[in-house]
């Protein structure tokens, strides 16, 4: 695993101004600005050290502060990541003449970006922000240099801003393991257990996969446990998503390292191990040690509800200590935290919930972190000592997996026409992680005419980066239709167990025909007489066909013949005699010829289809 150095340097210099002597400096968090010689006033006359005229120049001599998203970028080799570059005035005055174009044209291998950046006006808020891609082909690593000019509030022109980042290409991802709180996890000798936890993200922010500690959690060194007795995790990106709580109680006077080993798969599918080690000790009694319920790290979902957190304090040895304070501000706690009151003390302390500090989590936006509490007290011995505590805490999303199937609405097939692939992707709602979904549906027990070439289906992980896609087949031998519904369960990403169910909508059809059948034809008559004709509208295969319209005109119809109605129509036709147009004949001459009746309808496939009826007719004496 490549260790980087991360350097931001932000240095500043300036031109040689109007004449002057003498210098000043002005010191930012991103690095010194230094402008050469004292500015002209602006009403004309000498500026010397100590000038404090009217006609100063006006405005403020600021800075331009450059935010990059990231100090150091880690990128695997065949990806790609964009670096936001903000850049704000140091005191919010505006800035004019912002320009980095001259550094665009000479980036190192990887990185690419806009011909020319400049923006007009620079002041506060993400006005000006500069977006790079890098992309390499190699493995490696470098420093990307952006310079840029600007003229400040005052008009100053300023020259040679930089700023520096370091990035690295690497083959493949690694997971790493961070323990928090850091360094050397210190407990008292039987005092309560000292929440720790282990928090598995990758260098790169790509997603790995199928993480497993192979360390057994039931044979770790004394002291330490686990509310589990094996740990996986199917998806490691960025965040807190994929976190180990462990304790620490500390039975003696010892100390050593806990060894944890693991594996996963790289963002390549490639294999990959890893090793977290955590010194510990374990101290002399007589301490106040404080405890948040519950343990480990503390997880609430975004806007749903406060989470609450009492933090206990109590003596290690059962002995009493006086005057607890605790000094971290309660009033400026982490996004999402929120204390009772904001000053808290106790007197005395011991054992039991006698001294209590509540907190409640009830974070309004996505994040995670660490809240870390100070506390003084005096022993029973009357010895002035401190202590903390580590909370880490994550905010996430009460998310949904969703199923949608492809194509979408009803799927429809006509009978005998062969296969119609349909494919199911299930995805969150947020674009945030789910994990261990699994369909509970028997995919060897589908509705007639589906099918699906794997016998079971599930996915270790969903995100925005992961396709979850379940593959299914229609080809049905038989007219038809129904519902298939498809159950699932999952864990969201607020680790909540939750189920689900996609229903897909089918139908299956044949191509029919519509077929008139006239009651008489051919049709012979003596002159002067009225006969009843019908014509039976009917489906070749039984099927239902819909919308059939007689396309003639019903009172234009040859001599002697009428109906009861210009228009005829059925909406629904399949077999017998539900759809039956009634014509008379009744010629006052001699005659013949032959009657045709033009009709359109849909068929069962919904296919506008079209037919005619013609009836041979004769009239004599």
């Amino acid at each position: 695993m490549m260790t980087l150095h991360r350097t931001l340097l932000l240095a500043w210099t300036s031109l040689a101004l109007l004449s002057g002597c003498g210098s000043s400096s002005y010191s930012s968090s991103q690095g010194t600005v230094t402008p050469t010689g004292n500015p002209v006033p602006a009403g004309g006359g000498t500026a010397g050290p100590g000038y404090t005229g009217s006609a100063a120049p006006a405005g403020t001599d600021d800075l331009v502060v450059a935010t990059p998203q990231a100090a150091v970028l880690v990128t695997a080799v065949g990806a790609s990541r964009t670096l936001s570059i903000t850049f704000a005035s140091s005191d919010g005055r505006p800035m004019t003449g912002f320009d980095s174009s001259e550094t665009l044209a000479t980036l190192p291998a990887g990185w690419s970006g806009p011909a020319r950046f400049a923006c007009a006006t620079v002041s506060t808020g993400s006005g000006c922000v500069l977006s790079l891609n890098y992309a390499p082909m190699a493995a490696g690593s470098g420093t990307l240099t952006i310079h840029y000019v600007v003229v400040d509030n005052a008009g100053l022109p300023r020259t040679d801003g930089t700023l520096n980042v370091d990035y690295a290409a690497s083959m493949h991802d690694n997971v790493v393991a961070t323990a928090s709180p850091t360094g050397e996890i210190s407990a008292a000798a039987a005092a309560g257990a000292q929440p720790v936890s282990v928090n598995f993200t990758t260098d790169d922010g790509n997603a790995a996969t199928n993480l497993v500690l192979t360390t057994d959690l039931s044979t770790m060194p004394p002291g330490w446990t686990s509310a589990q007795s094996s740990f996986a995790c199917a998806i490691v990106s960025t965040g807190s998503g994929c976190q180990l709580a462990l304790n620490f109680a500390g039975t003696a006077s010892t100390a050593g390292v806990l060894a944890l080993d693991y594996t996963y798969l790289d963002d390549s599918g490639a294999p990959g191990t890893g090793t977290l080690h955590v010194p510990y000790a374990s101290t002399a009694a007589n301490n106040v040690v404080a405890t948040a319920s519950p343990p480990g790290q503390i997880i609430a979902a975004r806007k749903g509800g406060g989470q609450p957190v009492p933090v206990t304090f109590t003596t290690d040895d059962g002995k009493p200590a006086t005057q607890l304070l605790v000094t971290s501000n309660l009033q400026t706690l982490p996004a999402g935290w929120y204390a009772a009151s904001t000053h808290f003390s106790c007197s005395s302390v011991s054992i039991g919930n006698g001294c209590q500090l509540p907190l409640t989590f009830a974070p309004q936006a996505l994040g995670s972190g660490t809240l870390t509490l100070h506390y003084t007290y005096t022993d029973d011995t009357g010895t002035a000592k401190t202590g903390m505590l580590n909370i880490g805490y994550a905010a996430t999303t009460n998310d949904n997996v969703v199923g949608t199937a492809s194509p979408a609405g009803q799927v429809n097939a006509i009978v005998g026409t062969g296969s119609h692939p349909t494919t199911v992707t299930f995805t969150t709602d947020d674009g945030r992680a789910a994990t261990a979904l699994q369909l509970t549906s028997d995919l060897g027990a589908l509705p007639a005419g589906w099918t699906s070439a794997l016998g079971s289906f599930g996915c270790s992980g969903i995100d925005a980066a992961t396709v979850c896609a379940l593959p299914l087949t229609y080809a049905p031998t038989a007219a038809g239709s129904g519902s298939l519904a498809l159950g699932y369960s999952y864990k969201n990403n607020a680790g909540e167990a939750k189920t689900g169910t996609v229903n897909i909508a089918y139908r299956a059809t044949t191509d029919d025909n519509i077929v008139a059948t006239p009651s008489r034809n051919p049709l012979a008559v003596i002159t002067g007489i009225s006969t009843n004709v019908t014509v039976t509208f009917t489906t070749d295969d039984g099927n239902a066909a819909s919308a059939l319209s007689v396309t003639t005109a019903l009172d234009t119809l040859p001599a002697g013949w009428s109906a009861a109605s210009a228009s005829f129509g059925c909406s629904v036709v399949n077999v017998g005699t539900g759809c039956l147009l009634s014509l008379v004949y009744a010629p006052t001459i001699d005659d013949s010829g032959t009657l045709n009746l033009q009709f359109s309808y849909l068929n069962d496939s919904g296919l506008s289809r079209s037919g005619t009826v013609s009836i041979a007719y004769t009239a004599g004496p």
